[in-house]
């Protein structure tokens, strides 16, 4: 688990670093809205990007559907790329912030091809969450000291 700093700082674990170079990414990292309406941030490396663009023309071709508009959105125009420093962060903007619901600590999950960024009581929340998964976060969160019930 990381946490945004007051200046808008946001430290990618080693390993999500490790992950995006091997896969060509080098130091560079792309973050869009979550899919499905999930209140997060997807991140993932360029050539995950490629295959995500493939993907999409293999179902939309040339089409300007309101289904392709609306996934373009989704998975190419709410996406930024970022440069992560040297110090292994990125600075994320107000916008991401916002549509992530990021504000202090963020929960990294991996999910094989991309990696997902929570707001670890927005995550928790979710009626669908898996016993197994619940634990797990609540692990995190009594390891940072933090609680598990949303600061007021």
């Amino acid at each position: 688990m990381g946490a945004i700093d007051a200046k808008g700082r946001l430290l990618i674990p080693a390993g999500f670093r490790d992950v995006i170079a091997a896969r060509g990414g080098g130091r560079t990292l792309k973050l869009g809205i979550g899919l499905a309406n999930r209140r997060c941030l997807m991140g993932y490396s360029s050539d995950h990007a490629d295959r995500l663009k493939s993907e999409y023309d293999a179902r939309h071709g040339a089409s300007i559907s309101t289904q392709a508009l609306a996934e373009l959105g989704t998975l190419f125009a709410s996406t930024q790329t970022f440069a992560i420093d040297d110090a292994g962060r990125i600075v994320l903007p107000p916008g991401l912030k916002r549509a992530g619901a990021l504000v202090g600590p963020v929960l990294f999950l991996g999910m094989y091809d991309f990696f997902e960024l929570w707001d670890p009581w927005t995550y928790l929340a979710d009626p669908a969450l898996q016993d197994g998964q619940r634990w797990l976060v609540e692990g995190e969160l009594e390891a940072k000291g933090l609680p598990l019930e949303r600061p007021a």
